[in-house]
Formats: C-alpha cells, structure tokens, sequence
C-alpha cells in the first residue's frame, strides 16, 4: 500500500466575510485525501485594530476590544472546525496576530510541518496586482512545501 503524500494541509482563512471563502473546497480535499486540516486565521495590522478598539471600547462601554475580537475569531475558527467534522474531517483552528500574513503561513507551516498549503487568489492582475500585492504569490516563492491556489 502506497502512504498518503498529504496527510496536514494548512488552510490560511480570511475571516473578514460572514463564511470563510473556499471552506467548502478545503474540507471536500482533505476529505478525498484523509488529511488533517489545520484552519488558519491571521489578524494582521495590529496598529488598525488598537485604533478601532478604542472607538468601540468608547460605544461599548469599555469592553476590551481585543478580547473581543479574539473571542469572535476564535468562534469563527470553531464554526469551520464544525463543519469540517460534520464531513468526517479532522480540523484544527489557530488564530495569530501578526502585520505580516505571509510570513505567518509560511511559518505555521514549517511548525506544524504540512504537506500542502491551499491558499484562496483573487485573480488580481495589472496594476491591482502591483499596488495591492499578492499573497499567494509570496506564498508560492518562499513557501516549504507544495502550493495549491485555488481561484476566488
């Protein structure tokens, strides 16, 4: 018998949206391959999330904002480690603060050794992809293990 090739597959998620994009095409592969997800959440711009917590600390009547948002995220990554059991898929959800996202994945994918790493694209090209960037593109240079990108 052949072992698996892919066993961990490393899913960074952009919790920005009311469900994590491309969640559903994750939990169908690590189906088909029997992997293991590890669901990723990196909270990014740490300065943008100071600035707003103090607005909503004042609206709130000073809860801390942080907290909260950890709590919310953390919420987020349990609903899609839910889903993913519901289809027979074993998930692990880690959230980090950090203003550099790809250095993150790329580091959560050494430390918990992956086999593949599936990021979301959004097809940016031209003058949108030099002045915003791309993620995936940075993943794929310097990324230790296969890239999948899958197109949003």
């Amino acid at each position: 018998m052949v072992a698996a090739v892919v066993r961990r597959i490393l899913v960074p998620l952009d919790l920005g949206e009311s469900r994590a994009p491309g969640l559903d095409y994750a939990i169908g592969l690590a189906a088909q391959l029997r992997a293991e997800l590890l669901l990723l959440a990196v909270v990014d711009t740490p300065a943008t999330v100071q600035l707003i917590g103090r607005h909503r600390a004042m609206a709130s009547g000073g809860r801390d904002f942080d907290k909260a948002l950890q709590e919310e995220v953390q919420q987020m990554l349990q609903q899609c480690v839910d889903e993913a059991a519901t289809h027979g898929v074993k998930a692990l959800g880690h959230l980090t603060f950090s203003e550099d996202v790809e250095e993150q994945i790329l580091k959560e994918a050494l430390v918990q050794k992956v086999d593949l790493i599936l990021v979301r694209s959004h097809g940016r090209t031209g003058i949108m992809k030099a002045l915003l960037g791309s993620t995936a593109g940075e993943i794929l240079k310097a990324a230790p293990c296969p890239v999948l990108v899958a197109r949003t």
